[in-house]
């Protein structure tokens, strides 16, 4: 739960950078037009604007700093990395510059540097929160949770932003304080109740862990009602055969007397998931729940989206139809790529590969431009090209 690419961390380096050239920008027009495109997001713009100011003075470091931003937002990796070395090189004291530069090396593969820059950014400034939090995520995916925690509890205390907590929180679950991390959940859900699908999993996950199976069902069962295409359904389906056959089954039965369509379609997705050997008429039940979600709203996305999951057990033709009218519906991202994913699993399945390829294209699209990326959608693509012996490229993807 741990990855997320660089750009989700940019926004407060790109008020940074707005606020460092504002000194330049009172006294020169020049710098002001490319703040003002960077501000409005026209990244091309500002960069190059900022890179005809560095001509004639190639030492200014607020300038520097701002188009490294500039090329990151752009995906200029290399040039964003070579611009924040520099402005690091005439700033070796700026926490921001060093948490920039870490987090341009760490959407590479250059994570020992990365983590080194980070760690210099937090020593120079323990509260600059996005090199905290770019640190804490290596620190997890090498197993150094008490580490994570340290950094990430001043933080926590001070700003309580959710995705520090849901860091902490993980934290605290891996170094088997998981009673500790229910605690910190529970406030935070009480005061969020639409916080994030990462938090309602991972609260659920520390009940679990700490032997609060009933509390977990519950968190579970309301955060799948606000997202039923997310990771919570992962720790739904993680709860003891016995319990989660009784709550599915008061589930079924309280949909009898009031239905509802969010409640259809996340009991839908469990159902689908739960049986994948269709042992039992479990994908039948949900193939009721989700056609009668669609009936009362036609509009719905995910509706559609599990409801086509559910056909496909017995028509993929059906199924890629359902999908189809759920990519026409606009789903989000995170749905979108789910939905183009399937498409291109089950196009493969009826060897129709060049609708399989452009599905998986457009899945790899989605996931570079979400926050938090999803490798294993990425795998998929990476698999058909195997498949199709085009090793040379499915190697190149993994890079």
């Amino acid at each position: 739960m741990v990855y997320r690419s660089a750009s989700i961390f940019l926004a407060a380096f790109l008020v940074l950078a707005v606020r460092a050239t504002a000194v330049s920008q009172r006294a020169d027009n020049p710098l002001a037009s490319a703040d003002a495109a960077m501000q409005a997001g026209r990244f091309a713009d500002a960069a190059r604007q900022y890179e005809a100011w560095l001509k004639t003075r190639p030492d200014s470091k607020e300038v520097l700093f701002a188009l490294g931003v500039c090329y990151l937002q752009l995906g200029r990796r290399g040039e964003a990395v070579a611009a924040l070395r520099k402005y690091v090189s005439l700033a070796p004291e700026s926490a921001s510059g060093h948490a920039a530069l870490g987090i341009a090396l760490l959407d590479g593969t250059k994570t020992a540097e990365a983590k080194a820059e980070l760690e210099r950014a937090v020593q120079l400034n323990p509260k600059q929160s996005d090199a905290v939090e770019a640190l804490a995520r290596i620190y997890l995916v090498e197993r150094q949770a008490g580490k994570a925690a340290a950094m990430l509890q001043p933080l926590a205390s001070l700003e309580g932003s959710e995705e520090i907590q849901a860091l902490l929180g993980e934290a605290l679950i891996q170094v088997g304080q998981a009673e500790a991390a229910a605690a910190l959940f529970e406030g935070a859900l009480a005061a969020h109740p639409h916080s994030t699908p990462q938090t309602y999993a991972l609260a659920a996950w520390a009940n679990l862990k700490s032997g609060n199976t009933a509390r977990a069902a519950e968190i579970c069962e309301q955060g799948m009602r606000l997202y039923p295409d997310s990771e919570i359904e992962g720790v739904y389906l993680a709860l003891p055969a016995t319990v989660l056959a009784e709550r599915v089954g008061a589930r079924i039965q309280n949909l009898q007397k009031k239905p509802d369509v969010a409640e259809m379609i996340a009991l839908g997705r469990v159902l689908i998931d739960a049986d994948p050997a269709r042992k039992t008429r479990a994908n039948e039940i949900a193939q009721r729940l989700l056609a009668h979600a669609i009936e009362l709203a036609p509009d719905n996305a995910s509706a559609h989206y599990n409801y086509g999951r559910a056909l496909s057990r017995t028509s993929i033709e059906r199924a890629l139809a359902e999908w189809e009218k759920a990519l026409a519906l606009n789903p989000n991202d995170e749905l979108r790529l789910q939905i183009y994913t399937q498409i291109g699993n089950s196009k493969r399945d009826l060897a129709d590969f060049n609708g399989a390829e452009q599905a998986f294209r457009a899945a790899l699209e989605v996931n570079r431009r979400i926050p938090k990326r999803r490798p294993e959608a990425a795998i998929e693509y990476v698999r058909f090209l195997q498949l199709r012996s085009r090793a040379a490229e499915a190697e190149a993807l993994l890079q």
